[in-house]
């Protein structure tokens, strides 16, 4: 699980006027909305005996939620703004902070900042322009997977897996004849264009679907990941006028389970009579992909290519695992749940908010301790081969397997 990007904690239409639990990377949170509406969003745990905020409630002034065990209070910057027992005079300490996370809303999503760099510095969220467009009918969908968010990603942007996993895509035996048409990669992003041939489609009133497109037509699909938010994007052209977008925030909930945030658009048939079809096919899609990805070995994605083999077919996953690497071994943004285990029931480990950061750079303190992350790799590191006396380097195996595919 990767922290210092943006991931989705809850749709906005679910955080009104209560306090509203959620979990991200492993971490309890509580969400609230403020007087002026805006959402705030803290670690979900009181300084005080470890009371749970979310079982709480919004004072009544709108600016802090409150702990239901003493009645600690906790606005803006995670800071302890109350202390009833204490009487209205007694001056809290300044390091009386909890982790509290940048929050924007887009989408109908509350998107958090899971880290603590500057403003500056962080991957912005995903584009997804079309979303309040007129031209577009969204519908949107929940889903949660036993599986890891990074697992999750990856099969979303497999072409390959089409034609055997959802028969509505994809023939088995012309799975060959599908193929990638171009690759375009960035830092934090990549996009694929793709050629595929699938079935002809069926279902509607009177198999209205039958119309959209014939048995093998070529169609093209443009995947797309973005780190922030673990998302995924897919336009299917079906015919010129004719497309359907899919947008899924894939949300890390811990390191056994992902909760996705679907949004499907489509730009043609957009009364809202077409909707409940649009999802029923949307909830499909994504029962058919968890009957497969929730079964996977191993259950997380391998730091490396060393130990899984990869084809021509895989060229745009690895765009993605290559990524996602970069910001393990050379940022140092993966956490490290074997350190995190260790105390699991006996201390309180948050991850780290920009407050938290900008404390300690003055010299403050800070009450909880860090989430444990794993050192960024400096050198790389060798390990001995099954085949005594032998040894290969792991980062440099893992990079030719990536150049391989990538040809």
């Amino acid at each position: 699980m990767l922290m210092n990007l943006w991931y989705v904690g809850e749709w906005s239409r679910n955080v009104k006027d209560k306090p509203v639990k959620t979990k991200i990377l492993g971490q309890n949170l509580v969400l609230f909305r403020d007087a002026e509406g805006k959402v705030k969003c803290l670690a979900d745990v009181c300084l005080h005996r470890g009371g749970s905020l979310s079982g709480g409630w919004v004072n009544e002034k709108r600016d802090c939620v409150v702990c239901p065990y003493h009645g600690w209070e906790y606005g803006d910057g995670g800071k302890c703004k109350k202390i009833p027992s204490e009487g209205p005079d007694f001056k809290i300490p300044e390091r009386f902070k909890i982790d509290s996370y940048p929050v924007e809303e887009h989408y109908g999503m509350v998107w958090i900042f899971m880290g603590d760099l500057p403003e500056e510095e962080r991957y912005p969220i995903p584009p997804f322009p079309e979303f309040d467009d007129p031209e577009w009918r969204a519908v949107d969908s929940e889903y949660v997977w036993k599986a890891e968010a990074a697992r999750v990603v990856e099969n979303g942007i497999d072409i390959a897996h089409a034609s055997f996993v959802h028969p509505e895509f994809g023939y088995p035996d012309a799975a060959d004849q599908n193929f990638i048409e171009k690759i375009e990669r960035h830092e934090w992003w990549a996009s694929s264009s793709n050629v595929m041939y699938p079935p002809e489609l069926n279902g509607g009133l009177f198999n209205w679907r039958k119309s959209i497109r014939k048995d093998k037509q070529e169609t093209r699909v443009h995947p797309v990941w973005y780190l922030p938010g673990m998302t995924v994007r897919i336009q299917i052209d079906l015919k010129p006028g004719w497309h359907i977008l899919m947008f899924d925030a894939n949300t890390p909930v811990d390191e056994h389970t992902t909760r996705t945030f679907a949004i499907q658009l489509r730009s043609f048939f957009k009364q809202k009579i077409f909707d409940k079809g649009s999802v029923k096919r949307l909830k499909k899609v994504l029962l058919e992909d968890a009957a497969i990805v929730n079964e996977s070995s191993p259950y997380y994605l391998p730091e490396t290519l060393v130990n899984e083999l990869s084809v021509k077919s895989d060229r745009f996953m690895f765009t993605f695992r290559n990524a996602r690497r970069k910001l393990i071994e050379e940022k140092g943004w993966l956490i490290d749940t074997d350190a995190r285990d260790r105390y699991q029931g006996r201390k309180v480990l948050t991850v780290p908010c920009p407050e938290r950061r900008e404390a300690l750079e003055k010299g403050e303190g800070w009450v909880f301790d860090a989430m444990p992350s794993v050192a960024p790799i400096v050198q790389p590191v060798k390990i001995t081969d099954t085949q005594p006396g032998s040894e290969h380097d792991v980062i440099a195996a893992s990079k030719a397997a990536g150049e391989a595919v990538s040809d």
